[in-house]
């Protein structure tokens, strides 16, 4: 098995998380507002919890864009 540094399972987690913003708002997120939102969002979850397998980052994603103000979002 191998194991990954946090640094790095925040770094896969927000990249897959980024993908999943920009294809979930039908690219139209800003794409530096959707990089620093999954990068926050990568930073502060516990990757030791076994529940974070099963919330696909696509779910994750249409629940945080529906937060998003509509200023973030190109026309």
């Amino acid at each position: 098995m191998v194991t990954l540094t946090i640094d790095r399972q925040i770094e896969l987690y927000s990249k897959s998380l980024l993908e999943a913003l920009l294809k979930v708002s039908d690219y139209r997120l800003d794409e530096a507002v959707a990089e620093k939102i999954a990068y926050q969002y990568a930073k502060q979850l516990d990757y030791s919890d076994a529940m974070l397998m099963h919330v696909g980052v696509t779910t994750v994603a249409s629940n945080l864009v529906s937060k998003i103000k509509s200023e973030y979002f190109n026309a």
